[in-house]
């Protein structure tokens, strides 16, 4: 995920991958694969780099090893859903279920001001990406960069209505000694 501002409407779920047979199916990656149930989902709405979003109507949708298989209405070919390739889905708020308590949209955090556990602040969320185990969040301070695992580990609190993450990090943890040089 690049860098983006906070959406209240709409989350990230995924990435549409390749075709899938001739008649306009297409792969739906999700981020979270063991996240919501997007069976339920009737509109999808497709981000392209550059920021750009169309909404489109869900025909058909299913659950299968890599994520969903999904065809949309107006997309009955293979070149048409082509077309759709690493394009980002996002889907409305208000289709899913809200986090239980204790859960957040990893999303979410994305702009939140960072704090050590002692209260000192290491930056905000500038962005976060996928390493294939976890997510990971770029936490930035000026010209510092902080890889962060979004584990519980490290992890203490996330308030992302106050925008608002505890973390248990130091400067050490991040590739630096004590005395800012890099090691």
């Amino acid at each position: 995920m690049s860098d983006a501002a906070y959406d209240p409407e709409t989350l990230l779920v995924g990435t549409i991958g390749r075709p899938h047979g001739l008649k306009g199916e297409t792969v739906l990656r999700p981020h979270n694969p063991a996240g919501s149930d997007l069976a339920r989902v009737k509109e999808l709405i497709l981000e392209r780099a550059n920021g750009e979003r169309e909404r489109r109507t869900v025909e058909s949708i299913r659950r299968v090893e890599t994520g969903w298989l999904l065809r949309l209405v107006g997309i009955s070919s293979r070149d048409a859903a082509d077309t759709l390739t690493n394009l980002a889905v996002r889907v409305s708020r208000r289709v899913l279920p809200p986090p239980r308590p204790g859960e957040f949209f990893v999303e979410d955090t994305v702009g939140c001001e960072v704090l050590a556990e002692d209260g000192s602040r290491l930056g905000s969320v500038a962005s976060l990406f996928w390493n294939g185990a976890q997510d990971v969040w770029i936490v930035r301070e000026g010209d510092r960069e902080m890889l962060i695992p979004v584990v519980p580990a490290f992890v203490r609190e996330v308030d992302a209505a106050a925008r608002r993450i505890v973390v248990t990090w130091t400067p050490d943890l991040d590739g630096e000694d004590t005395e800012g040089e890099p090691r």
